[in-house]
């Protein structure tokens, strides 16, 4: 058996519940991650960005591709 660690960015925009607008929205949870191993999450962050479109408008926060096209932010 074997194991492997890998690190990953999640998606932390919010998407509305358009069945219910009161109730609370939900993570989006999309994960970023990349095919080879990488040092730490700077270098994830640079990679998904320069090369799948991930952004990071302020500190602490990720948004993936397609949150991000909807104006998730």
């Amino acid at each position: 058996m074997t194991a492997d660690v890998y690190l990953v960015v999640r998606c932390d925009a919010t998407i509305p519940d358009e069945e219910d607008p009161a109730a609370p929205d939900a993570q989006c949870d999309s994960e970023g991650h990349w095919p080879v191993w990488v040092a730490n999450h700077t270098e994830l962050r640079r990679l998904l960005r320069t090369e799948r479109g991930w952004h990071r408008p302020k500190p602490g926060r990720d948004i993936c591709p397609d949150c991000w096209t909807a104006g998730r932010r």
